[in-house]
């Protein structure tokens, strides 16, 4: 397995593990403004942080520019399609990049009021982004039973999966 190949594997089960995270989310968006600290980002801040990534990817492809753009959503069904989406494109288009691109076209890292923060390899700017998306995936997770809201599974068993485990296999 080549590294593209093993990258788009992940990419793949990291959507399915994110898109989890964004629908154990309230669909009242105003829920997701809560914040643990006034210097960290709102729950709802982080999803629009991290969701499009995949299309910032994808356009990089062919423009060698990630545009990092946080976008707003009105629900969390249209944030998850919309992650959803893109990364389906984007797992899709990878398969037109040559390993010969993917270890040697440089891409740049750029934001809406600064252009070309850092750049490298598209293999590293895109393991960068997925490993980012990852980060605040974490920090998101960390939201959850503090909104009131059931933590998602992402790796493995929450302590409420574990309870409601322990509960069945006693009935």
């Amino acid at each position: 397995m080549t590294n593209k190949e093993f990258f788009t594997a992940h990419l793949h089960k990291e959507m399915k593990r994110t898109l989890n995270a964004v629908r154990a989310l309230k669909e009242d968006m105003s829920a997701l403004n809560f914040k643990h600290d006034e210097k960290s980002r709102s729950a709802l801040q982080i999803i629009g942080h991290i969701l499009p990534h995949p299309e910032a990817m994808y356009h990089a492809i062919d423009s060698k520019d990630i545009l990092e753009e946080d976008k707003i959503f009105a629900t969390t069904k249209e944030a998850h399609d919309y992650h959803e989406n893109w990364t389906n494109k984007l797992i899709e288009k990878m398969k037109t990049v040559s390993d010969e691109q993917w270890d040697n076209d440089l891409v740049s890292l750029s934001v809406p009021s600064r252009k070309n923060i850092y750049n490298g390899p598209m293999r590293e700017m895109f393991w960068s982004l997925l490993f980012d998306t990852i980060h605040h995936r974490g920090q998101l997770s960390t939201y959850y039973r503090q909104i009131g809201l059931r933590p998602p599974s992402i790796y493995g068993p929450t302590a409420e999966d574990r309870e409601d485990m322990k509960a069945a296999a006693t009935k």
